[in-house]
């Protein structure tokens, strides 16, 4: 079922900023949208929102061309999962299976209710595709966290909504089964193809997660895309340093001419260092313009100073030295820092603190900010040469 967002408004605070503002945003049918930003964003309250479990206080909530933005919850169709997630202990696996279906079922004329034997098919492909003929006779309360997910899964299976709502449905999950439940997850989609709002602060499981992205900030929309349109052509600089991980390299500066003369580069407001600009900043900028470069860290290669670039056509920064190093495998993470630059870089070598090193790039990768406003600056350049 397809969503329409109309300039939609629930405000709880102006300062600080609480509630979502003013956004508008389409979901199409059985997409899976995932919505990523910081704690306080507004995701949750997006999602209550469409639940019916908020009352806009302006705009419109529009569910496949008809408008439901006074609708009470239970006439919405619309699943939830939740962190943590709502179940009931004392009952067993296989009953809190089928609750979420009765319950609909009791609100529906008798015609329109669903036969034993379907109800007995989606319970058994439930129960088929998250694996949980093992733990059909025991008691929700006995489980773990990641089992009672997996049961919560399993309800909204079987009861069959059209919109699926799941508000950090990971947050309870051990790390190492985080991997697994994105396979369920995607499992669940084959059977049952769901619009899927699936809001996390995490923004490597909105990637793997995603058909698109929605990053909000303050109740607003900084972004909505691919996650590759995100990651490597990100609206701004806010939005680039929080979709990734490491966190951006960035440095400010200015359009500046070299002494020796030539066109306009990039001047680190230290003077730490210097980079070319691509021809649009050359076309529009002008000299002593405020701007901001930043690079992700796997753009960035650590080298030991006596080593010289293959490639001529990249840029080579030297005179850094490390600062700290850690090992995340299969790579270790470096921090270099020069003057008052901080940056990280993904390598495989196996420097120490202290040493001498120097940083090579590649300007194509590099992204390009306004100072005053934090857009990014639109480069033809840049953007052929990313995904």
């Amino acid at each position: 079922m397809p969503i329409e967002l109309a300039g939609l408004s629930r405000v709880f605070s102006r300062d600080p900023p609480a509630g979502v503002f003013d956004l508008t945003l389409t979901i199409g049918k059985g997409e899976l949208l995932t919505v990523v930003g910081p704690s306080g964003a507004g995701k949750t309250t997006l999602l209550r929102l469409i639940a019916g479990l908020e009352i806009p206080d302006s705009g419109r909530l529009v569910f496949d061309g008809r408008d439901v933005t006074e609708l009470p919850p239970h006439e919405r169709n619309v699943g939830w999962v939740g962190q943590p997630p709502a179940i009931y202990p004392h009952l067993s696996v296989e009953r809190n299976l089928l609750l979420g279906l009765e319950m609909w079922e009791s609100r529906r004329p008798r015609t329109a209710r669903l036969g034993e034997s379907e109800k007995k098919k989606r319970l058994a492909e439930a129960i088929d595709v998250l694996e949980l003929a093992p733990l059909l006779s025991r008691r929700v309360s006995d489980l773990s966290a990641g089992e009672q997910q997996r049961v919560v899964l399993g309800r909204q299976l079987v009861r069959r909504a059209a919109i699926w709502l799941w508000d950090e449905p990971l947050a309870h999950v051990d790390p190492p089964r985080k991997f697994e439940f994105r396979r369920y997850l995607h499992l669940l989609r084959e059977v049952h193809p769901a619009t899927i709002l699936l809001v996390t602060h995490d923004p490597v499981e909105a990637f793997a997660l995603g058909q698109r992205l929605a990053v909000l900030r303050d109740g607003r929309l900084q972004q909505v895309g691919s996650p590759i349109e995100v990651y490597h052509r990100p609206a701004d600089r806010w939005t680039a340093g929080w979709t990734g991980w490491p966190p951006l390299n960035l440095a400010d500066g200015v359009l500046a001419r070299p002494e020796s003369g030539g066109g306009l580069r990039f001047a680190a407001v230290d003077g730490a260092f210097h980079l070319p600009v691509p021809a649009e900043l050359v076309t529009h900028g002008a000299e002593g313009q405020p701007v901001t470069v930043g690079l992700r860290c796997e753009y960035l290669s650590p080298v030991v100073p006596s080593r010289l670039p293959t490639d001529p056509h990249l840029v080579r920064l030297p005179g850094w030295r490390v600062s700290r190093v850690e090992f995340q495998p299969p790579r270790f993470l470096v921090a270099a820092s020069r003057g008052r630059w901080l940056w990280s870089a993904w390598t495989d070598l196996t420097p120490a603190p202290g040493d001498p090193i120097d940083l090579v790039l590649d300007p194509e990768r590099l992204l390009w900010f306004h100072a005053s406003t934090g857009q990014r600056w639109i480069s033809e350049r840049s953007d052929r040469s990313h995904p």
